[in-house]
């Protein structure tokens, strides 16, 4: 804020929200960040929102104003209620008095209150289109003020992971590595997609994770054989593994809200000689990408040197569009390790570096390593072993 002369920053889009505030937002939610500690900080949320905000992911913002209709009945609340019961209470019966219906009135209505009327504020506009009444509203309730658009500047502050985001993300990957061996100790001839992905998924969540991927309504992309070649395949099909198969998957679980985006490749049996020589030079590449990922490398050229490598290493017609992306909330971050992002790499960058190759007819072979960029030698997040992974192999 105060590089960009600002005297606040409003997070509105989910991810924003929640990285700001703890609060796992229930609908459309507003976060006030002011720049002066001696200002309170302030959250407005939906008022069907209160389990999330008391019991779910409470947040380290005091105040929370709500809007909206919902009922919860409290008139018959009868002692001895727990300290959640009686903040229900308490937020249902605030909120019966005002009944503010919306957000953007109480976020105009609070930055009055914090005295926030005559300064520059980032607002992140990534939820709020130029068509938003509230531009309207603010212009004529605040004509003072000066807002600036902040969804970017929100991307660049997220970068840089605190160490509770590395350590929540850390878990992930743990738990996404158990749940790969696990799968991987019960792989035998004749088994399935959808029986490897059940292992697999149940073991993320006995371990306390939640599968999850950024395909939506499907899961984390596990294939078996030639189906490996197709690059996000995200729904496990009743195809039969058999000798000399790959095994590929691709993403991971997510620990309190924070996912992670890992790849391992085995394959039953021994491998072709084709597919050996074309592993180990994606597995060079991957070992160049995390050797030069330090803080002052530009991102583009770090791409540049990795795609080279792997052509010079054994797959000469090699291409990829990226070599890597940061991550965090929401999944890929800035940077991208592609040939067209200069991004000065800085400590503190949490990257997923990967060396994917795909092709009809053969496969698909992949291996993603997620570090933390620092000073030296960088730190490992994933664990598992680089290698293709032999299973039954005589």
């Amino acid at each position: 804020m105060l590089e960009n002369g600002l005297e606040a920053l409003v997070a509105t889009s989910p991810i924003n929200v929640f990285y700001s505030s703890d609060m796992c937002p229930y609908g459309d939610a507003f976060a006030l960040l002011p720049l002066e500690r001696s200002v309170e900080p302030a959250i407005i949320t939906s008022i069907s929102a209160p389990i999330p905000v008391i019991v779910m992911s409470p947040p380290w913002i005091r105040d929370v104003r709500y809007y909206g209709e919902f009922y919860t009945e409290t008139r018959w609340a009868e002692e001895p209620l727990d300290k959640a019961e009686k903040m229900l209470v308490d937020v249902q019966e605030s909120w019966e008095i005002t009944r503010r219906r919306d957000p953007s009135t109480l976020l105009i209505e609070l930055l009055e209150e914090r005295g926030l009327i005559d300064c520059n504020i980032g607002i992140d506009e990534s939820t709020l289109p130029k068509s938003h009444p509230f531009w309207n509203q603010i212009k004529v309730r605040l004509p003072a003020i000066e807002t600036v658009s902040a969804s970017r500047l929100f991307s660049k502050i997220r970068m840089i992971k605190t160490e509770e985001e590395i350590e929540r993300i850390e878990n992930a990957v743990k738990i996404t590595e158990k749940a790969w061996e696990a799968a991987l100790a019960s792989a035998r001839e004749g088994m399935t997609e959808k029986e490897f992905a059940f292992v697999f998924e149940s073991t993320m969540l006995k371990e306390g994770g939640r599968p999850t991927s950024h395909m939506g309504a499907y899961g984390a992309p596990i294939a078996f054989g030639h189906r490996t070649a197709f690059v996000d395949l995200a729904s496990p099909s009743y195809y039969k593994l058999r000798r000399g198969d790959l095994l590929r998957f691709d993403g991971g679980c997510s620990y309190m809200g924070y996912g992670c985006d890992m790849a391992r490749t085995a394959v039953l049996g021994e491998p072709s000689d084709k597919t050996k020589s074309y592993y180990d030079a994606l597995s060079e590449g991957v070992q160049l990408a995390v050797e030069m990922a330090k803080p002052g490398e530009v991102a583009s050229e770090v791409f540049d040197a990795v795609v080279e490598r792997v052509r010079k290493s054994g797959i000469p017609h090699y291409r990829r569009h990226h070599v890597g992306h940061g991550w965090g909330l929401g999944g890929y971050n800035p940077p991208l390790i592609g040939p067209r992002d200069d991004t000065e790499l800085e400590e503190g960058m949490l990257l997923c570096l990967e060396t994917p190759y795909y092709e009809v007819g053969f496969g698909g072979l992949m291996l993603e390593d997620v570090i933390v960029v620092k000073k030296g030698e960088p730190r490992y997040l994933t664990k598992f072993d680089r290698r293709l992974y032999p299973i039954g192999a005589n």
